[in-house]
């Protein structure tokens, strides 16, 4: 993930100033002024959250929070939140979901006899075996000619950029690495190339689109300035992007268990799960959310970067995610976080236009870099020093964190929820820790019918 400091500094302490009245603890992530970046700085926790820049040593934030340029600063546990050109997810041992693998997934490595394919995922067919589709094989195994095994999906035609822009066939949709084919691992979003053939992203819920309803700025919270943190000491708010997933019951099960609520950043259709609204296992699990008094936001459509788009698809993101919330719970949400916190001036447009608080955080799990039960404890131990640093009568975080992960679920939440207790905090959503009455979370979706 990424912070994008769109504004710039008079324009940016003009608004912040205005904004500081009703909400002192919202403000916008410093750059660099030492070389020092992120939440902890040498294994001391601080708050200043600075991001590395191009003025720095180097735009790579380590894991012991300095600005660097340098493998020791842009790999293992490099802090893509504060900075740019981390190289690596993190190390680690074995899978923890055997269906994951890569640098994307916390360096994990595919079961014996399995192949990890360009995008992460395990499998045995020539999608994920053959090295020019982009076989991974430093994680699992690659084959050197074709199994016939491609399930309809067998590199054939090159397409996109790499392929003299080329369209697929009909019907079949363009890959990361620039094949055509039919399986998940060329038609999933957000990676399938968009344009250059079929793509999840494409499919739209049903009923009557969104694009036309009314969408007053409802609430005191402002729609101008970006949301990075909270404004009620004691609290933190918990935010899990990217699901619901098969994870997603069990962390409400715990949610409910230390009586926390949360804030899920809903995404639609993105890593090959199938449409929220039109997969019953998702459409469940998002009405479970709103019954045990969570907050649901958007995180787009298929998890599309909103600054590469046009404006029409970047509405179009926003849209059809909004379609299916009104699907499945009648309402769509006020509050959405871009995906790879990547929303500029343009993109901030555009959702104050649709009538959405641009969401971030100001305390990083980095649960996502740490996938494994080896690495996990990195984030614990990240966490917990920040929390136990902090006086819950002076301070307040907005975490973030993901529930598409096995470990972050099963593990890394229980050591974070328990340090949020015994050091006095409560577990809240984002709008309850600015003080936002439920009823301006969410708007009226319109009529379904077309």
């Amino acid at each position: 993930m990424r912070y994008s400091t769109t504004l710039s500094m008079l324009s940016g302490i003009a608004a912040l100033s205005s904004f500081a009245t009703a909400f002192p603890q919202l403000a916008k992530r410093a750059d660099s002024p030492d070389d020092t970046c992120g939440l902890s700085v040498g294994g001391v926790a601080t708050t200043n959250g600075y991001t590395c820049t191009s003025a720095n040593t180097g735009t790579c934030c380590s894991q012991y929070g300095y600005c660097g340029a340098t493998a020791d600063y842009c790999g293992t546990g490099c802090q893509a939140a504060y900075g740019t050109g981390c190289t690596t997810g993190g190390g680690g041992g074995g899978s923890t979901d055997p269906n994951l693998c890569g640098p994307s997934n916390g360096g994990n490595s595919c079961v014996t006899g399995s192949c990890c394919s360009v995008n992460g995922y395990c499998g045995t067919t020539d999608d994920y075996c053959l090295p020019a589709n982009g076989c991974q094989a430093a994680y699992g195994i690659c084959n050197s000619t074709s199994t016939g095994g491609g399930g309809g999906g067998g590199a054939t035609t090159d397409c996109g950029p790499t392929g003299g822009n080329a369209a697929c066939p009909t019907g079949q949709c363009c890959s990361p690495a620039g094949f055509c084919g039919t399986t998940e691992d060329y038609c999933q979003s957000p990676d399938c190339q968009r344009g250059f053939g079929t793509c999840d992203s494409d499919q739209t819920p049903a009923g009557a689109s969104t694009a036309d309803i009314p969408r007053p700025l409802i609430g005191s919270v402002s729609y101008d300035d970006d949301i990075y943190d909270c404004n009620d000491h004691g609290h933190i708010a918990l935010t899990f992007d990217d699901g619901p997933y098969i994870y997603t019951n069990d962390l409400l099960d715990k949610l409910a268990a230390y009586g926390f609520k949360a804030t899920f950043f809903i995404t639609g259709v993105n890593n090959a799960k199938g449409a929220i609204d039109s997969t019953p296992a998702w459409t469940s699990v998002i009405q479970r959310m709103i019954a045990d008094g969570h907050q649901v936001a958007s995180h787009t459509w298929s998890h599309a970067d909103l600054v590469t788009l046009t404006e029409a698809d970047r509405r179009t993101e926003m849209i059809k995610n909004e379609m299916a919330f009104r699907n499945i719970i009648g309402k769509i949400p006020t509050y959405m976080r871009p995906p790879y916190s990547s929303c500029d001036a343009t993109c901030k447009a555009t959702m104050k236009a649709l009538g959405y608080h641009v969401t971030y955080f100001d305390l990083d799990t980095q649960d996502y870099l740490h996938t494994t039960p080896e690495t996990n404890q990195i984030s614990k131990d990240l966490v917990h020093g920040i929390i136990s640093a902090a006086n819950p009568a002076t301070s307040d975080f907005l975490a973030i964190a993901h529930d598409i992960h096995e470990q972050t679920v099963h593990n890394f939440t229980t050591s974070m929820f328990d340090d949020m207790v015994t050091y006095g905090f409560t577990g809240v959503t984002v709008g309850t820790c600015l003080s936002d009455p439920e009823a301006n979370w969410y708007r009226n979706a319109g009529s379904n019918s077309k």
